[in-house]
């Protein structure tokens, strides 16, 4: 039996780099989407598994805490393990830490088990083996995903179609793309005072392949809480509460 902690490095190019020469929150997102399939895979609960089974894992839900933003040609060390089960949903925690092994940041997400015909949940606890690598001892100190309460009575201020480039194994949009569309909602001078210091996202529905997005943004604490939200028509597709410091 493989250690239930995965542990995993990745290097920050420049190219995926933003103008401050740090790492980007999608990209982070995106070392931990890596992080995370390998970590499953190894421990046979991951795609290969699950599509043996006709079922696929997607993200639920994530919040993401980073204290210091990796910089360029710098290596970031990802650990990641399951945390909890349960009927419906698994845990998934991280952390994020620099080359001489220093904190610098943490994360949650939720995922659940679909049917690839029917979409629908499936059991997560038939999964052979997840249970024995749920790791109750390594503590996760940020806190838990809240509720993020919808926007109302606010017109949108941005609109996106889903095309080629956008969707994923899945033919839905990229789990990073709803990410990176929402960090594009601020002006590139809030990112020359501040940074994205906690990231929450509530994954709501799938926005499929031609789908026309709104983008909608509410300020809810002067200019360091915000709420966002992408609707496809009248529907929520996914919802975010970003903090900045």
């Amino acid at each position: 039996m493989l250690q239930k902690v995965g542990t995993y490095n990745f290097f920050i190019d420049a190219y995926l780099s933003d103008f401050r020469g740090k790492a980007t929150l999608p990209m982070i997102g995106g070392f931990m989407l890596q992080a995370a399939t390998k970590h499953a895979e190894e421990r046979g609960f991951g795609y290969s598994a699950m599509a043996s089974r006709s079922r696929v894992w997607v993200l639920s839900r994530m919040a993401i805490e980073i204290f210091e933003y990796p910089k360029n040609d710098t290596v970031l060390v990802l650990n990641t393990w399951v945390a909890d089960v349960n009927k419906l949903f698994t845990e998934r925690c991280f952390s994020f830490e620099d080359e001489s092994g220093k904190e610098i940041g943490f994360a949650r997400s939720i995922w659940a088990s679909i049917d690839m015909e029917t979409r629908r949940p499936t059991n997560v606890l038939e999964l052979k083996g997840l249970i024995d690598y749920v790791n109750k001892e390594k503590v996760c100190p940020i806190e838990g995903l809240k509720k993020i309460l919808p926007v109302k009575d606010i017109d949108p201020i941005d609109t996106f179609i889903v095309k080629y480039s956008d969707v994923d194994i899945n033919k839905h949009l990229n789990s990073m793309k709803y990410i990176e569309h929402f960090v594009d909602l601020f002006d590139i001078d809030m990112f020359k005072e501040k940074e994205i210091q906690r990231f929450e996202i509530n994954y709501v529905s799938e926005a499929l392949y031609g789908s026309s997005i709104d983008l909608i943004k509410r300020a809810d604490q002067d200019d360091s809480v915000f709420t966002l939200e992408m609707k496809f028509g009248e529907t929520v597709v996914s919802s975010s509460r970003v903090t900045w410091k």
